[in-house]
């Protein structure tokens, strides 16, 4: 009898994978995944078919290693990956199954991703609303998951931005007694414009020294490319030298 599985041995190197021996040479080496699901054992008929479907099931397998290889380093929206595994040249229904695995592992989920890319984004590199919405759309995130975490994030930035202006303004009073920030039609108020204010004040330390027209100039620009919008920043820079002034005086 031809074509019979006559052993299966551990590959002495890597554990995770099984060399095939068919009729007493060695045919292919599997990973214990697809071993598993092939329900591999000696004596076991491996005809023609039955190899090409081991060979298929071993390549997707190697597939899905790389694509966890490649989320290992940080989270991954689902098009990066698909966008990776492209780059490498493997076929739609390669990717379109590696994907709907990942999926269902929980690697590949585009909320999560972009919960954590506003994190480390607000914890490491403060930026506007604005700019978030467009980084993420970019990475390929739904403008609906995009709406939502957003939504989240500010009603989470709420209770403590208005807890550090309260601290801030038990510590600096005077900053705050009949001053309200205005843009030239109404007060602003809210989470993007404390989290710019907080921003633009740290910031202003550097430009202290500089001609008051200068420093302006270089905040709005700083702001900008945060993603703040004008009326934001109008606002900002109407609060911030204000105070300069008054502390001059």
């Amino acid at each position: 009898m031809q074509d019979v599985i006559t052993a299966l041995r551990a590959d002495p190197v890597d554990p995770d994978k099984v060399h095939v021996f068919v009729d007493g040479k060695h045919l292919i080496s599997v990973s214990l995944d697809v071993a598993a699901k092939e329900s591999l054992s000696v004596g076991q008929p491996c005809p023609p078919e039955r190899t090409q479907r081991l060979r298929a099931a071993q390549e997707l397998s190697g597939i899905y290693e790389r694509a966890l290889n490649f989320l290992s380093y940080r989270p991954r929206s689902a098009r990066e990956v698909e966008m990776r595994l492209r780059k490498k040249g493997y076929s739609p229904e390669q990717i379109e199954i590696v994907m709907e695995k990942l999926r269902e592992a929980g690697y590949v989920n585009d909320k999560a991703f972009a919960e954590f890319w506003v994190s480390n984004r607000m914890t490491f590199s403060p930026r506007g609303p604005r700019l978030l919405k467009s980084e993420l759309r970019q990475k390929g995130v739904s403008a609906d998951v995009v709406d939502e975490v957003m939504a989240e994030l500010q009603e989470a930035q709420a209770e403590l931005v208005q807890e550090a202006i309260e601290a801030q303004e038990e510590r600096e009073p005077e900053l705050f007694e009949g001053d309200e920030i205005t843009t030239e039609d109404e007060p602003m108020s809210g989470t993007d414009l404390a989290n710019a204010l907080a921003l633009a004040r740290k910031r202003f330390r550097s430009y202290s020294n500089l001609d008051p027209l200068v420093a302006k100039r270089r905040l709005s620009a700083f702001l900008a490319r945060r993603g703040y919008d004008y009326s934001i920043i109008d606002g900002v820079l109407r609060y911030i030298f204000v105070q300069e002034d008054e502390r001059e005086q």
